[in-house]
């Protein structure tokens, strides 16, 4: 495996998809399939992500006797809500999304999605990362891939505008979901995929 720099937090992608009702852990949807991010639902530009955590609850017991500390036991994985910000455009498409969820008779509207971290030359794709001979060197190398699944909108949040202020206008997403998943980039499909497994992302 290449020597590998840390990386840098502002250059990524996330990507949204409708989840098939008959998808147990989701990952086919996304992945197993080769979807194209044509077929995505919402993705792209924002602008941060936050909530990118998975946490173990657990639970004592005071066993009688052993004073030295409570035995502890493992309960159940949490997913704290994801919360996806970016610039106001003429996209509506995160708006359409609750509606689509608040207004449907029927089951609501579920997403399974990637956020993608690149790395653009200055960490793993960097001078000491640079990928064998016979394969590309990637401007954009996909460094991390995080994979959630089943989410559904929760909260939507417009911007705060003041005419006193010249800051750019930020909408916020805030969705809950059913897991969490950290997956090397080799997992997406096509030359990408293929140029990180090779070099052992």
């Amino acid at each position: 495996m290449p020597l590998t720099n840390p990386v840098p937090v502002f250059d990524f992608n996330v990507f949204m998809f409708d989840a098939k009702p008959a998808s147990s852990l989701g990952l086919t949807d996304l992945v197993g399939l080769g979807v194209s991010v044509a077929k995505a639902a919402i993705f792209g530009s924002f602008a941060q992500v936050d909530g990118l955590t998975a946490e173990m609850e657990s639970e004592e017991y005071r066993e009688g006797g052993r004073n030295t500390a409570p035995h502890k036991f493992v309960k159940w994985g949490r997913y704290p809500p994801l919360v996806f910000k970016r610039g106001v455009t003429l996209n509506t498409d995160i708006w359409d999304w609750y509606y689509a969820t608040l207004y449907r008779s029927a089951d609501p509207v579920r997403k399974n999605g990637l956020v993608v971290l690149t790395d653009r030359g200055v960490g793993i794709s960097g001078p000491a990362g640079l990928p064998p001979l016979g394969l590309p060197v990637l401007d954009r190398l996909p460094v991390g891939v995080w994979f959630f699944r089943n989410a559904l909108v929760t909260k939507l949040e417009g911007p705060q505008l003041n005419a006193k202020s010249n800051e750019i206008a930020i909408e916020s997403l805030e969705v809950t979901h059913e897991g969490l998943y950290r997956f090397g980039p080799g997992v997406i499909p096509g030359p990408v995929g293929d140029a990180a497994a090779a070099i052992g992302l």
